[in-house]
C-alpha cells in the first residue's frame, strides 16, 4: 500500500468499526417476552397440596432461575410460610411438564404442602444473565 494512503486508510477502518459497534450497541435488546411468556398459573386444592395449571410459552431457549413463595392468610394480610429458589435451568420450547403439576414438582420438593385455608403462591422467573427483567405470577388458592 502506498505510504500516502496508509494513515487515511487506518483512520477510515477505525471510524467504520466504531460505527458498527455503536450501531449494534444502540439496537434494542430482545426482551424476556421474546423468549418466555407466562400468562397464568391457577391452582386447585387437593387435600393439603394443590395441582397447578400453567399457561406459559417458551418461544426460544433461555436459562432462568425461579423463586416460589407460599403465603398463608394472616391477621394482617399474608405471611410467608415457605420459600423455594432454584436454577438457572434451561427452558426450551420442547420441554414437557408433568400431568398433574404438583406443588412438590413446582417447588423442587421445598414446599409440597399448602397451609390450611386460603393460600397464595407467588412464582417469579428471572433470566440468566440478568438484564431482561423478570416475570411474576400470583396464584390464589381457596
Amino acid at each position: 500500500m502506498n505510504d500516502g494512503f496508509a494513515f487515511p486508510f487506518a483512520i477510515a477502518m477505525i471510524v467504520s468499526m466504531m460505527g458498527v459497534d455503536t450501531a449494534v450497541s444502540v439496537l434494542p435488546r430482545a426482551g424476556l417476552e421474546s423468549f418466555y411468556v407466562a400468562r397464568s398459573v391457577t391452582a386447585e386444592r387437593v387435600g393439603n397440596t394443590a395441582h397447578l395449571t400453567v399457561d406459559r410459552e417458551v418461544k426460544r431457549p433461555i436459562h432462568m432461575g425461579f423463586v416460589v413463595r407460599v403465603f398463608e392468610k394472616a391477621e394482617r394480610g399474608w405471611a410467608q410460610v415457605c420459600f423455594s429458589e432454584h436454577g438457572p435451568f434451561l427452558y426450551t420450547p420442547e420441554d414437557d411438564e408433568p400431568d398433574p403439576i404438583t406443588m412438590d414438582w413446582w417447588t423442587v420438593g421445598d414446599c409440597p404442602v399448602l397451609p390450611p385455608g386460603p393460600a397464595r403462591i407467588v412464582t417469579t422467573w428471572t433470566p440468566e444473565p440478568q438484564g431482561m427483567g423478570s416475570v411474576s405470577i400470583v396464584t390464589e388458592v381457596p
